[in-house]
């Protein structure tokens, strides 16, 4: 049986979003990919698309906050990438049927949005209880996860630091595999002294592994901020590629992607540890 190039990616916009482990799965000649995500992605999902690993998208907003994503808008444009038209509600019940392990998660506030006829995961149905029609999305069930957190055991119990957890915990209940990249391992103690502050537990988590500054250039707070100027440039360059002139955004997948055979060549691609303290500073005084 085919297996299903099905992708989830955890954080939100620019707040840790599992980027490492997304270069690593690029270098790995990853195509063809279903990309699903929290209701809102950016960098990441467009490096993937610049790569040429996507082929549908499965996300209420792709967009870099402050502009657009040019190479998600421009393979959109171009036909190359099917770009669903879905709302948060509806990626966030079919997480929530496919955790709870139930046929369909029910969506009634949806009613009087043009959203209903172009959304392909949504299914009107007969409530049981008012016979009034409702709608519904069935289980999103993703085959492989990407998280990032601050902190992990060895076992894979993830600690996010910051508030930012979005829809981290649903995704993992909700997919056959879950991979985290972390900041940082710590030893069993840190979370036994204190294991309210897991976020994911390790029956929801395959595999970690430790990849220091593993969300760059979004953020993982409190250990660093985000690299506005770095996502800035990149925008620049496929803005430039989207109009003709894809020399810069070659380059760049080259230096940052393709290049770089582990984390420590891509920081030193990046700007170097020095380059990292200063997102780390400004981390501290936010």
């Amino acid at each position: 049986m085919e297996e299903r190039p099905e992708l989830c990616l955890g954080g939100l916009f620019k707040q840790s979003r599992p980027v490492a482990l997304v270069r690593a799965l690029l270098a790995a000649g990853a195509d063809g990919l279903h990309v699903y995500s929290s209701p809102g992605a950016g960098y990441d999902v467009d490096l993937m698309i610049a790569a040429g690993a996507v082929a549908q998208v499965f996300i209420p907003g792709v967009t870099l906050e402050n502009r657009l994503c040019p190479n998600f808008r421009r393979a959109v444009e171009a036909g190359q990438v099917t770009a669903h038209a879905l709302d948060a509600l509806t990626v966030v019940g079919g997480l929530m049927a496919s955790a709870h392990g139930v046929p369909f998660q029910p969506i009634d506030a949806l009613r009087g949005s043009d959203v209903l006829k172009h959304n392909p995961l949504l299914h009107e149905i007969d409530c049981p209880f008012s016979g009034r029609r409702i709608h519904a999305v069935g289980p999103i069930r993703p085959r492989v996860t990407f998280l990032h957190a601050q902190e992990a055991d060895r076992w894979g119990n993830l600690r996010h630091l910051s508030t930012m957890v979005y829809a981290d915990q649903l995704m993992a209940r909700a997919s056959d595999m879950v991979i985290a990249s972390v900041d940082r391992i710590v030893p069993d103690e840190v979370v036994l002294d204190d294991p309210s502050r897991v976020t994911v537990p390790s029956n929801y988590v395959d595999a970690v592994v430790e990849v220091p500054y593993g969300a760059h250039p979004t953020a993982s707070f409190p250990n660093y901020a985000m690299d506005e100027e770095h996502i800035d440039a990149y925008a620049d360059l496929g803005d430039a590629a989207r109009t003709g002139d894809s020399t810069g955004l070659d380059a760049y997948i080259t230096r940052h992607l393709t290049e770089p055979k582990n984390q420590s060549d891509y920081i030193e691609a990046v700007g170097g540890t020095g380059y990292f303290a200063v997102l780390e500073a400004e981390a501290r005084n936010e």
